[in-house]
């Protein structure tokens, strides 16, 4: 019975030993399991992010320096994730597949007493997959007019300002900005109309529909296109669309319609020397113009908003028009007071 007492504790050691190292084999795997499961998928982390204007006014929009200033993310430095291009519009690429909300509000125009059109606000949801390249154009106000030398009818020296520019959000699908087709067009908000004495609420601010305000002669933008000028006594000039820029003020004296989409949505230029109405947004704001008569610049948009006219009453610019390739869509026009701003989201 002794001689195999020694044989049983052999055998209960080995039994011991083959258990504790499974166990140990189990416990060490169990981390890198772990690991592998809370790997982030995709270029990035994001869950959401406001797009902004950078602090950039005027007629131009921001540098990269600017947005990378403004912003504090894991991506900004890496080019290959975000870059600014063609005067001002941001670069942004998608992380990971899947679903992304894009809340986009339009510009103000330029102010009488604080109160430019207002923006329009469009949003929808999105399937974007990873790598895909969207180009994002912030409007920016329209500048309020300098009143050099202008007393008229007791008005404010803030007459004439400057279209709003329009917030656009777009797919890149070939070379560049200027390629862009409408088929790439996720949403655009439309920017308000600058303000003058004779206002319409309907007219000069940012529209959820997609043709321009029209402010005289059926002169807001259609399908994509650019607003007309005011047509009448040196008239405001008109918003930039997707497609085409606004239409120059007849009046020849500098007060230019803002650039479209494809052009680089740069604001227009607004009169100088004596009396100065306010320049358009960058994103297609028309620039107004500022004399003893004054009108307002155009909004810009999906489609843009009309100059302002002398025709009936001094009158503001229209505001540009919208559209949104989204579902689950939440729209309203009249919704922006400042520069505008894009918010995306991953749902």
């Amino acid at each position: 019975m002794k001689r195999f007492l020694p044989l049983l504790m052999l055998t209960r050691l080995i039994i011991i030993f083959v258990f504790t190292s499974w166990r140990l084999n189990a416990q060490m795997a169990l981390p890198t399991f772990q690991g592998v499961q809370a790997v982030v998928h995709g270029l990035y982390s994001f869950s959401s992010h406001t797009f902004t204007n950078c602090d950039e006014t005027g007629r131009q929009g921001p540098t990269l320096a600017e947005c990378k200033s403004s912003y504090n993310t894991v991506w900004e430095d890496n080019t290959d994730f975000f870059n600014v291009v063609s005067q001002g519009i941001q670069e942004w690429t998608v992380p990971v597949d899947g679903t992304y909300r894009i809340e986009a509000y339009g510009a103000q125009g330029g102010n009488q007493d604080g109160a430019g059109g207002k923006g329009a606000r469009m949003r929808g949801d999105f399937s974007l997959d990873e790598g895909d390249i969207i180009f994002i154009l912030v409007g920016q106000k329209g500048t309020d007019s300098y009143d050099r030398n202008y007393s008229y009818q007791g008005k404010s020296s803030n007459d004439g300002g400057g279209g709003g520019g329009g917030t656009f959000v777009v797919k890149k699908s070939g070379d560049g900005v200027a390629n862009a087709q409408a088929a790439d067009i996720l949403v655009i908000a439309g920017g308000g109309g600058g303000k003058t004495s004779t206002y319409s609420d309907d007219v000069n601010d940012g529209s959820t529909g997609t043709d321009g305000g029209d402010t005289y002669n059926n002169g807001g933008g259609t399908n994509g296109g650019g607003g007309d000028d005011g047509q009448s006594d040196g008239p405001g000039a008109g918003g930039g669309g997707f497609l085409t820029n606004g239409q120059n003020s007849a009046s020849g004296t500098g007060t230019n319609g803002g650039k479209s989409f494809l052009n680089g949505g740069k604001g227009g230029t607004a009169t100088g020397s004596t009396y100065d109405g306010g320049k358009g947004g960058f994103g297609g704001g028309g620039g107004g113009w500022h004399n003893v008569l004054v009108r307002s610049g155009g909004g810009g948009g999906y489609s843009g908003g009309q100059g302002g006219t002398w025709a009936d009453g001094i009158k503001g610019g229209g505001g540009g028009g919208s559209i949104n390739n989204g579902s689950n869509q939440s729209n309203s026009g009249a919704a922006r007071e400042d520069h505008g701003q894009v918010i995306i989201t991953k749902q």
